[in-house]
């Protein structure tokens, strides 16, 4: 699916991120780390994706691909494949392994062939048929005509008992060291929901290719969603 490969000269994994968050329930600050997600945890992310991310992004929920056995087989497929880049971030609170958060990194480059869309599952089809067709329309390589590649990612998720902390925010951060230990010149992702839309223009995203979801039912995508706007949005790196 991809073509880029991590070289070894960038260590594996590497602690790309630290921050400090309060605790709203305690008050005491606590300190976090983003990271490479090691080998031996990614059937773990895997699980935390088809538990929290299938249910709560919006175009996964209004397709219920958490309740669709053949969709989360296909959908865990790309999960695992993109997993070979060696991409894939993960956030854990210092002292300890529980997953706070994860960003399903990959590098998208320009020598890639054309993602092949041939699921068996309704909702896995359309979910990342509706992805392609809002980074396809953005034309990012036309746009950025000396990249090579860039950044992506197929799923933000923070687990619900850290969320409302900024804790979202605080992982893409960890974009801005990782596309330059890459020599990667942005980081482009469709951004479904205000939840991941607002934290990700914080940190200086900016709306480059944007639909409402009622146009993108026009040009094939029926998704029932509860918000407005679909959004591929562009951090570049300076």
């Amino acid at each position: 699916m991809a073509s880029w490969n991590r070289t070894n000269e960038i260590p594996y994994p590497t602690v790309w991120h630290r921050f400090e968050i309060r605790n709203p329930s305690t008050g005491t600050c606590e300190t976090y780390r983003v990271q490479d997600l090691p080998p031996d945890r990614i059937d773990d992310a895997i699980r935390h994706m088809c538990e929290y991310f299938l249910r709560d992004e919006p175009i996964c929920a209004s397709l219920n691909l958490a309740q669709d056995p053949i969709g989360v087989e296909e959908i865990t497929a790309i999960w695992r494949s993109i997993a070979k880049q060696r991409c894939i971030v993960v956030c854990y609170e210092e002292g300890r392994e529980e997953i706070v958060g994860l960003n399903m990194l990959t590098v998208v480059s320009k020598e890639d062939p054309p993602f092949d869309n041939k699921f068996e599952s309704c909702a896995v089809k359309t979910f990342v048929g509706s992805t392609l067709y809002m980074t396809n329309e953005a034309k990012l390589f036309e746009r950025y005509q000396h990249a090579k590649g860039f950044l992506s990612a197929w799923g933000l998720s923070v687990h619900p008992s850290y969320r409302r902390r900024g804790i979202a925010a605080q992982i893409l951060t960890a974009r801005v060291p990782i596309c330059r230990a890459y020599g990667l010149p942005f980081s482009a992702t469709v951004f479904s929901h205000p939840g991941s839309q607002i934290p990700a223009a914080k940190i200086g995203f900016r709306d480059v290719f944007t639909m409402k979801f009622a146009d993108l039912a026009r040009v094939g995508f029926q998704l029932a969603v509860d918000v407005e706007w679909n959004k591929l949005m562009v951090l570049e790196i300076e």
